[in-house]
């Protein structure tokens, strides 16, 4: 009998968050391709929601032809998962049983983990992000053979936990978004024993823009430099204001704007404030809008398993700049040529200063990048990848079965 192919996630259908948004482009691009898939995920809307609530219907439900399956979540102190969070975030440590406490009281579902016990003879599961209830309580669920983790790992505090060694170990085997994702793993765990692959993100060629329709929209008219995503300190938003407002200083003729797309609250100085504008996207194709209408994209984030936004920056035509401390973003940068990193001030302005006064290369750099995106990251790829890899394991199952025989 072949196996349900079920991604297991802590939210399903919103369109913010890389895990989230990777979720369902595999899930479509799967089933698309002739996979039995399904999403296991729960009735919260998004993380940006009360995890204790249940904002969508239990049940089942389809969407763009994957079958949706939604479970109510369970009770949790927000305030002790917050103070211990936080604990973490910067730098403290936690006793093995605070470790379980805020597991316990990140986001759950203890009907789905009875779902996914009920479903070890018939489906595959793979948990996705890694740091959350819904993973390590799922995994401890699942049947041993087939139980594993597409981790969109970060290099950051939490990684670090006690409770994530044995996440990982548990783990039959994982599949990377990116080599530097996979290369931070095998250094923090013990991966050498299991199964591991290089899955990739995924794009489709449809994430082309309309510059002339984002400046109707917005009223946005002259020259600009865009980012995207979520501005908050993580993913690098602040250190990309200061950047630009030293670089302004250092520069007082420059004219170009900075356009900032995602949500969150940032305090942008008084000085800055005709120079940093801010725009809420209503959908994915008001980004694409953006990306088509400026001049290249500054991805300043320090955090990334494969960056989504910097491939769709390069099927839009347009360079990239990219924080030097990410090495999963400095990476694709060095291996596609199609843009430049920055790990200080100074490199920051020179880069700007190349890219806004070298428009030939900046050119060749955005063509690089997308011919780097259509050899390897355009979905076929990724599911190319995803099947190579359930052979194999198929391949090592069929084996275990005759030596047993």
């Amino acid at each position: 009998m072949t196996k349900t192919i079920a991604l297991v996630t802590p939210w399903f259908g919103n369109t913010n968050g890389g895990a989230e948004v990777f979720c369902g482009g595999l899930a479509r691009a799967l089933s698309a391709a002739g996979f039995n898939v399904e999403v296991w995920t729960t009735c919260c809307r998004d993380p940006f929601h009360d995890w204790g609530t249940n904002h969508l219907p239990e049940g089942e439900s389809e969407a763009n032809g994957v079958r949706v399956r939604r479970f109510p979540v369970g009770p949790r102190n927000a305030d002790l998962y917050a103070h211990l969070y936080g604990v973490v975030a910067n730098g403290g440590g936690l006793a093995a049983a605070q470790e379980d406490e805020l597991l316990t009281n990140s986001i759950n579902s203890p009907a789905l983990v009875a779902y996914i016990r009920s479903q070890r003879d018939s489906a595959r599961c793979f948990f996705l992000p890694y740091m959350y209830g819904t993973t390590v309580n799922g995994l401890r669920a699942a049947d041993p053979a087939n139980r594993f983790l597409i981790p969109c790992l970060h290099n950051e505090p939490f990684a670090y936990l006690e409770i994530m060694q044995r996440t990982f170990e548990r783990a039959t085997g994982c599949l990377f978004l990116s080599t530097p994702e996979r290369d931070f793993a095998s250094a923090l765990y013990d991966l050498s024993h299991k199964p591991t692959a290089l899955l990739g993100g995924g794009l489709s060629p449809d994430v082309l823009g309309d510059a002339a329709r984002f400046r109707q929209r917005t009223g946005i008219t002259g020259k600009f430099v865009l980012s995207v995503g979520r501005k908050v300190p993580g993913k690098g938003a602040d250190i990309l204001l200061n950047h630009f407002g030293d670089y302004l200083a250092l520069n007082p003729r420059e004219e170009v704007n900075l356009v900032m797309v995602g949500s969150g609250d940032l305090d942008v100085p008084a000085d800055l404030r005709e120079r940093v504008l801010s725009v809420n996207p209503q959908s994915s194709q008001d980004v694409y809008d953006a990306m088509a209408a400026c001049e290249f994209l500054i991805h300043p984030s320090l955090y990334e398993s494969f960056s989504l936004v910097m491939m769709e920056a390069w099927m839009n035509g347009r360079a990239v700049l990219v924080n030097g401390e990410c090495e999963v973003t400095q990476s694709h940068v060095v291996r596609s040529n199609g843009g430049l990193y920055f790990s200080s001030l100074g490199e920051f302005c020179e880069a700007m200063h190349l890219l806004r006064t070298r428009p030939t290369m900046r050119g060749a750099m955005a063509r690089a990048g997308r011919a780097y995106v259509e050899a390897n990251w355009l979905w076929p790829h990724t599911v190319g990848r995803f099947a190579r890899f359930i052979a194999e394991m198929d391949r090592k199952s069929e084996a275990a079965a005759t030596a047993k025989s």
